[in-house]
């Protein structure tokens, strides 16, 4: 059995929490649709008015093309989030502005104190400042060469590229950071 968390204006509308027995998130929508007839109408009218939803599986998010996947038998939770469209990093900005003026007034906001509202909306600032300096370029298909030097799992990185950095023992590729090859002449 999955529990169900719907937020927001749904949870206003139809109710917080429900169970239900799914195994994809597919499933779940189909069954929240199934037991309250208006669902899918909110949903639609939600998104003409710019508002989307995040949906995550325990706490991983999941987008489009995991809604017919399955869910693993250790996850119990499904939450439905909503979020206002265009709230990606200029958003996060403004949000953690906003966030951080309140809690620097002394002005607490849904029950949460004003520290916690400062070092939030600070939290919310610095992220979007940094994914504006971040950004990741995109590999090109023309650039992108087969190479025989290393085996194994794909070596494909750029300039920029992120460095995974992995705890336990897994198979994976390697980053080549750099190489040397010496020949020598012999008689």
């Amino acid at each position: 059995m999955i529990t169900i968390t719907l937020c927001g204006e749904l949870a206003d509308i139809f109710t917080e929490q429900i169970t239900v027995a799914v195994s994809s998130v597919a499933e779940a929508i189909a069954a929240l649709r199934a037991n309250f007839p208006g669902f899918a109408t909110c949903l639609y009218e939600a998104a003409q008015r710019g508002v989307g939803y995040q949906i995550k599986v325990g706490f991983q998010e999941v987008d489009e093309t995991q809604l017919y996947s399955p869910i693993s038998k250790s996850v119990n939770t499904i939450r439905i989030i909503p979020v206002i469209a265009g709230a990606g990093t200029v958003g996060r900005i403004i949000g953690g502005v906003a966030l951080l003026g309140l809690g620097l007034a002394g002005v607490g906001f849904l029950g949460l104190s004003s520290t916690t509202l400062a070092l939030t909306g600070g939290a919310m600032l610095l992220g979007g400042i940094s994914s504006l300096f971040g950004r990741q370029a995109s590999p090109d298909a023309k650039e992108s060469k087969k190479s025989l030097t290393f085996g194994g799992p794909s070596t494909t990185v750029k300039e920029g590229g992120r460095v995974p950095i992995i705890y336990g023992v897994i198979v994976a590729g390697l980053y080549v950071v750099s190489a040397k090859i010496v020949t020598y002449l012999t008689k």
